[in-house]
């Protein structure tokens, strides 16, 4: 695995170098220590970094989580929460922001790289849906309104005739304009045609 660029904000130093050692042994990350909110604003905005792992209680006037949502407001990054809280509150606010993992104290070493490693491991794949819905919306727009009626209504998962009913349209009709939606798309089989509507369920049809 390459080595992370890894930003820690965490107030209590001995915690922060502690996590610090754990990580940059055997080069595993590179770890800069955030110790309260005017530090973690200024190493954000001067370097790009992997990851965030922030503690919620910061005995601040700021929590993690309200701070780790100012910094992504404009650049969006990974974060990974240590707590030792289990209310439901401090949960579900963290929930609320979205994090890619969440990790209660206390916790060992190797749950630390897991949770780091399934922070990233989401990360990376929810940059990949961005990736190939964006590809699919530019796909999308060689296709006429009534072809992606069409589409969606497969995409939902209802049949031919049900399309055709709906649209009040021949279930021939339907046909052709599938055969159509097809070559636009370059897609030889149904199967194909039914994986690419099933994947733009979460594309605006406009």
């Amino acid at each position: 695995m390459e080595k992370l660029d890894i930003l820690l904000i965490e107030d209590v130093m001995i915690i922060a170098k502690e996590i610090k050692a754990t990580l940059e042994k055997e080069e595993y990350a590179q770890v800069t220590i955030a110790l309260g909110p005017d530090e973690a604003r200024s190493f954000f905005d001067s370097h790009v970094y992997d990851l965030i792992i922030s503690d919620i209680n910061l005995n601040a006037g700021i929590d993690g989580i309200d701070l780790v949502q100012e910094l992504c407001m404009g650049r969006k990054v990974p974060v990974v929460y240590l707590t030792a809280y289990t209310d439901e509150s401090t949960v579900s606010k963290a929930e609320g922001s979205l994090p890619f993992a969440y990790l209660l104290k206390p916790y060992n070493t190797n749950q630390l790289k897991l949770t780091i490693n399934l922070a990233m491991f989401n990360a990376k794949k929810e940059s990949q849906n961005v990736l190939y819905n964006e590809k699919n919306a530019k796909r999308l727009e060689s296709l006429t309104s009534r072809e992606k009626e069409i589409l969606f209504s497969l995409a939902s998962g209802k049949m031919s005739k049900e399309v055709a009913d709906i649209l009040n349209i021949a279930p021939a009709t339907v046909e052709k304009h599938k055969q159509n939606i097809k070559e636009k798309l370059s897609l030889t089989t149904l199967g194909e045609l039914i994986n690419f509507a099933m994947s733009t369920k979460t594309i605006s049809m406009d």
